[in-house]
């Protein structure tokens, strides 16, 4: 080889070094639940967020994430917002339903009942509502947490009862368990409600502490409630984003550029494949139900709207207690209502009256 084409190849080589990529920058990220991976939203993460996310930078190749994703165990429910804000965790699937006190203005779709059962419209129009109202953001930054999406699992609150009811009227002095504001909806008919959590629910009926309760189809079946409780009535008052998805704010701001633009990109994907999952599990819980002997009951139309108009103004007080914190409740009431109407939603009443 002569002069000429030894300095050639030493071109090309020096030429390659410096086009090849160099070695991906290793991020460690510890992801908390306080539930298993049987819960929707921990499957979900694992199955979507992750791969997704691994996906988009190995496209690059500049950075990869090595996670841990610790599960019930460095956080138990209710116990992950805790864990994020204090950096135990980087990234956390928060229950934004068990923290009023702190994120009131994400329980919009518990005091707006009878709106839409479909989760995927209900957390889309919250998210947008999250982008344009300052106070939706500025609280997640007092808890040093970045929020990237708001999330949905429960996708249509339902009647369980142990005994068939012909008309609402039939509810008169029953006791119904149920979790937070969702007791709120059966206010109206008579009914005596029984705060307990959803893993005391089995027992409250079969030993007659409750006559049924407030839940979604998926926790009949995964619960097995079905064999205390084989009348699910038909009401249909809808489904609500109970969950939100945050980073630690010092972690965040950390994080390369690249970095926080997939995991944004990808957040919303799995906003919407959590939404998906739950609602087709949802069709497949009632299926299950009716396979085990349950009956549902459908409640028509009329019914339903005289039931929403009977529900104390729950949603008008929600905004109230906003108003008085500051925050501009009965705007993001307002326009969450008529961003679910442009999305095709029909509510059965106006929460804003």
């Amino acid at each position: 080889m002569n002069i000429l084409t030894k300095a050639a190849a030493g071109g090309v080589l020096g030429l390659a070094v410096l086009a090849a990529p160099a070695s991906a920058e290793t991020i460690r990220l510890t992801v908390v639940s306080g539930y298993a991976p049987t819960a929707g939203w921990v499957k979900q993460f694992e199955e979507v967020f992750v791969p997704q996310v691994d996906k988009r930078l190995a496209e690059t190749g500049n950075h990869e994430i090595r996670w841990n994703l610790a599960w019930g165990t460095i956080a138990k429910p209710a116990g992950e917002f805790e864990a994020i804000e204090t950096g135990l965790g980087d990234i956390g699937i928060i229950q934004t339903v068990f923290h009023p006190d702190k994120v009131p203005m994400y329980n919009i779709a518990y005091v707006t009942p009878f709106v839409s059962a479909d989760i995927a419209q209900i957390t889309a129009v919250v998210n947008g509502l999250a982008k344009v109202e300052p106070s939706m953001t500025e609280v997640w930054a007092k808890y040093d947490q970045h929020m990237l999406t708001t999330l949905a699992g429960v996708d249509n609150y339902q009647l369980l009862l142990k005994d068939p009811i012909t008309s609402p009227a039939d509810l008169q002095g029953r006791k119904l368990c149920g979790a937070g504001l969702n007791l709120r909806y059966v206010e109206g008919q008579g009914v005596v409600g029984v705060p307990s959590p959803l893993s005391d629910w089995y027992n409250n009926i079969r030993s007659g502490i409750c006559d049924g309760t407030v839940v979604w189809p998926e926790a009949i079946v995964n619960f097995k409630l079905y064999e205390v409780a084989p009348y699910l009535v038909d009401v249909s008052f809808g489904g609500v984003n109970s969950m939100a998805l945050t980073v630690n704010a010092d972690r965040w701001e950390a994080l390369p550029e690249e970095v926080q633009t997939v995991l944004t990109e990808v957040a919303d994907e799995y906003r919407l494949a959590l939404a998906n999952y739950a609602m087709d599990r949802s069709v497949q819980s009632v299926e299950t139900f009716k396979a085990n002997g349950g009956t549902v009951i459908e409640m028509d139309t009329p019914a339903r709207q005289a039931w929403a108009q009977g529900i104390p103004p729950i949603a008008t007080e929600w905004a109230d207690s906003l108003e008085a914190q500051g925050v501009p409740g009965k705007a993001i009431l307002a326009n969450y209502l008529s961003g679910m109407t442009a999305a095709g939603a029909t509510p059965l009443r106006d929460w804003t009256e």
